[in-house]
């Protein structure tokens, strides 16, 4: 075995790479572009092994550095390994297991919703143990101002997709009409 392999779990790997993504994890840490003292100095390495670290991920897209500062950041392959994995991610799949935990922990019904082009959509729903009469299911739309999931999205979620859903109801409301008939899933009786 070279110098360049290394043996773990009984797999050979290039440790070359295993020594040098201490660099990209800090850059991608920081949030800005840094100096290279400072990004050897929070890798843990020596700047001159840094630099040579960094010249190759230069060269193959993943950082990147400004001519004028100096300053090294993560580059447009960086950028595109990112978009790729999001796309691959199925949010549903990862949550599908918290949620069951969560539904056994506390022994209640819970859900998850998204913001959808009519606003917060149940995604997925896991039961109670308990039997409980419920008229929602997954694809449900939630009102905003009348709902447990559309006031956490009131409060955590800022777009102006959001703002204008918010006016839409407050105009329903101050007519007197009530905003929670529309949240229903779809082919549900009224």
């Amino acid at each position: 075995m070279s110098g360049e392999e290394k043996e773990q779990d009984g797999r050979q790997g290039i440790q070359s790479i295993e020594v040098g993504v201490p660099l990209l994890r800090v850059l991608a840490d920081h949030g800005a572009p840094m100096m290279l003292r400072d990004l050897a100095s929070e890798a843990g390495m020596p700047a001159a092994k840094a630099h040579r670290y960094l010249v190759s991920f230069v060269r193959t897209g993943l950082v990147t550095q400004d001519p004028l500062s100096g300053r090294y950041d993560l580059g447009h392959f960086a950028l595109d390994l990112g978009l790729a994995s999001l796309a691959r991610l199925d949010a549903l799949r990862v949550a599908t297991p918290v949620l069951d935990a969560l539904a056994g922990e506390i022994g209640e019904t819970v859900a998850l919703a998204v913001w959808g082009n009519m606003g917060p959509t149940i995604v997925r729903w896991v039961e109670s143990r308990h039997p409980v009469t419920v008229n929602l299911r997954t694809g449900a739309v939630m009102p905003l101002l009348h709902s447990a999931i559309g006031l956490c999205f009131v409060a955590f979620f800022h777009s102006p997709m959001l703002e204008g859903r918010i006016s839409e109801e407050l105009e329903i409301n101050a007519r007197g009409e009530d905003t929670r008939r529309r949240s229903r899933a779809p082919n549900s009786m009224r």
